[in-house]
């Protein structure tokens, strides 16, 4: 009983592992991007220093940086712009797969509540309104019956009253 306790209280190995991974590879992702994120702040007080210190010395280097960098930036919009284009085709793509698989499941809905009408109609029709009419009927009978053995009781309740009355006068 207590190792089954045990069992319950900790997770499976293979959940456990696969929860470790994912928490490395979170931190990995992290520390990567301040890393990046330190390193681009780095070169751009660097670049601001040595702009306002020797800026004639540093002119053909600073061009160069530039340069190199709005290339960068050039090719970083091409991919995004690439991206782009692949999202919408993507979408597109999902939109045609939408049309094209919800339209049956839609039909086949539409089909299975129309069944469903159809039998619940037809159960009332052919079962729930016959039995409550049976049962209406059977009630009113029944109550009917009551009453008249509720009269019958008062009737002869009544003659045996009368005759016991007669009795009672006679000396």
């Amino acid at each position: 009983m207590q190792s089954s306790e045990a069992s319950a209280s900790e997770p499976a190995p293979e959940q456990s592992q696969t929860a470790r991974s994912a928490g490395n590879i979170g931190r990995i992702i992290k520390l990567g991007a301040a890393i990046g994120i330190l390193l681009i702040l780095g070169l751009l007080a660097a670049a601001v220093a040595t702009a306002l210190t020797a800026a004639e010395t540093w002119v053909p280097i600073i061009r160069i940086f530039r340069d190199v960098m709005l290339l960068i930036l050039l090719l970083e919009s091409v991919l995004l712009i690439a991206a782009l284009a692949i999202l919408l085709l993507q979408v597109a793509g999902f939109f045609v797969m939408l049309r094209a698989e919800i339209k049956p499941i839609l039909e086949s809905a539409r089909e299975t509540a129309r069944l469903g009408r159809a039998t619940a109609t037809f159960m009332n029709d052919n079962a729930v309104d016959p039995l409550i009419q049976l049962k209406s009927f059977l009630a009113g009978l029944l109550a009917f019956l009551r009453e008249l053995l509720r009269i019958r009781g008062l009737l002869t309740t009544d003659e045996t009253n009368g005759e016991a009355l007669d009795e009672a006068d006679a000396p």
